[in-house]
């Protein structure tokens, strides 16, 4: 395949940018919505020319047929020679999808039916523990897309979750971190899930075997739930409840499989459900919709334009909305592990800038702490500004829509230059219309798609981690697996 940056588009694009006018157009046609979720992007620093080269951007690298080779199973994580299927885990299992010429939907179909059924049991109190009583603490003991995903989704929708339920993650092999987490649980009504998909990932073994120690061995049936693919592990360590994720997932995109349990046994799985048909909603659109309309695909190449033709190679998410707090530490994850690659699919140094840094937190809270810097300082940034619609009547939305107009219109100060704001900030207002489960897993879904959408423009991997895995060789790792012997003894 042909070096992207190598074509004729790429140097039209580099032209356009060079002799375009670098402030926001504010065309009210910059605008389009799915699924609950309304994307402005009159405040980036384009033209409908920009849009056109973009798009022609996208036909060149046939994105079209790659979002329909994603989604049907097609060999998109190349290196490890798998798919990528994490639509298939939201679909309505009416059409086969098939994995090596076997209907995968089936065996996804068994494990929600198994996920129902457990959090059903959990949040009815019919789940003993050892002395009989009913669980009343989950523990989720996982790491990276073991924890992300399940803690913002928990975060996102604690409004419908169970009051007579409480939700805990360890994540950190800190032992203060594992101390902390446990010290108003009672071994006997805490429930703890195993999220990992190799069972092999040394952090998350370290802290099971320590809360196998504190439970007591012989009660690890009733107290124990593993998520993984390597079930004969899960049983090596007596726990008896095992669900399923598959090769085909990676973690950082399987919170629609049991990986994230934890919130289907808060919010009830009626709810989880609507999880799920909120991300197949947005999967629908980004294989339906004309690229001029389709919300992946236009944060996807704004995100393009940002950082290898404008030179804003950082992406600031700001949050407005308590609910949405753990959503930029999923982001950063989603997007840096995808697209964090200098090498290309044919392994070959990338020689254009790829995945940004992704940085951000609460919107209002940015007024104390980084504001100052977006507003005169010197790093060239871009940003996704993200409000609920439900909150339009409330002063926090009124905040951020004084921020934008303040970062994408300046300030004129020609008797004191100190005061002097430059309008230089392009960003996106995506506005969702609540924080329902059905929201939420479309947001997901969004963000998601975009990530792919960047990898295949850039012509990278999205579905590997090779520095995550290098680390992984290092010594200090030998260490943690002798302190799990010890615990396991």
């Amino acid at each position: 395949m042909t070096s992207t940056t190598k074509t004729r588009l790429w140097d039209a694009l580099h032209a356009h940018a060079e002799s375009s006018d670098p402030t926001p157009n504010k065309s009210p046609l910059f605008n389009a919505a799915a699924c609950n979720i309304h994307v402005n992007y009159s405040n980036q620093h384009i033209t409908p020319q920009t849009l056109a080269l973009l798009h022609d951007l996208a036909e060149s690298v046939e994105l079209r047929q790659k979002i329909h080779g994603l989604m049907r199973g097609d060999t998109v994580n190349q290196s490890e020679k798998r798919p990528a299927l994490h639509t298939a885990l939201r679909a309505s299992g009416k059409t086969p999808i098939c994995v090596e010429q076997c209907d995968i939907m089936p065996e996804i179909m068994t494990a929600r039916y198994r996920m129902r059924a457990i959090s059903e049991c959990i949040r009815s109190n019919q789940w003993m523990g050892f002395t009989g009583k009913p669980i009343t603490d989950i523990v989720n003991i996982g790491i990276g897309g073991s924890d992300f995903g399940p803690r913002f989704c928990l975060s996102a929708l604690a409004q419908y979750t169970s009051p007579h339920l409480r939700y805990h993650f360890i994540s950190d092999i800190d032992p203060d971190g594992f101390k902390q987490a446990i010290k108003t649980l009672q071994p006997e009504t805490t429930l703890f899930i195993i999220a990992s998909k190799s069972f092999t990932t040394q952090e998350t073994l370290y802290n099971a075997k320590k809360a196998i120690a504190w439970i007591g061995e012989q009660h690890t049936a009733k107290h124990f739930i593993a998520v993984t693919a390597q079930i004969s592990k899960a049983h090596s360590l007596g726990i008896e409840t095992v669900l399923p994720i598959w090769d085909w997932i990676g973690g950082r995109y399987s919170l629609c499989s049991a990986i994230n349990l934890i919130t289907a046994i808060a919010i009830g799985f009626d709810a989880f459900e609507a999880l799920l048909s909120g991300a197949n909603s947005m999967d629908n659109h980004f294989h339906d919709t004309a690229f001029s309309h389709n919300l992946p695909v236009i944060l996807a190449l704004l995100g393009i334009w940002n950082n290898n033709f404008l030179h804003r190679q950082n992406l600031l998410i700001l949050t407005y909305s308590h609910y949405l707090e753990q959503f930029v530490p999923f982001i950063q994850q989603l997007d840096m592990e995808s697209n964090g690659k200098c090498i290309d699919n044919q392994g070959v140094p990338v020689n254009h800038s790829t995945g940004p840094l992704i940085w951000g937190g609460l919107g209002n809270q940015a007024q104390h702490s980084y504001y100052q810097l977006l507003c005169q300082g010197t790093h060239r940034v871009a940003a996704d500004f993200i409000t609920m619609n439900t909150l339009n009547d409330e002063i926090i939305n009124e905040m951020c829509a004084a921020k934008i107009r303040v970062l994408t219109t300046g300030v004129l100060a020609p008797e004191n230059p100190v005061e002097h704001i430059y309008p230089n900030l392009p960003l996106n207002h995506i506005q969702i219309e609540n924080n329902s489960p059905f929201t939420i897993g479309a947001l997901i879904a969004l963000y998601e798609h975009k990530v792919f959408v960047q990898s295949v423009i850039w012509n990278i991997n999205a579905f590997d981690q090779p520095g995550v895995e290098s680390a992984k060789r290092f010594k200090a790792y030998d260490h943690i697996k002798q302190r799990e012997a010890m615990y396991h003894d």
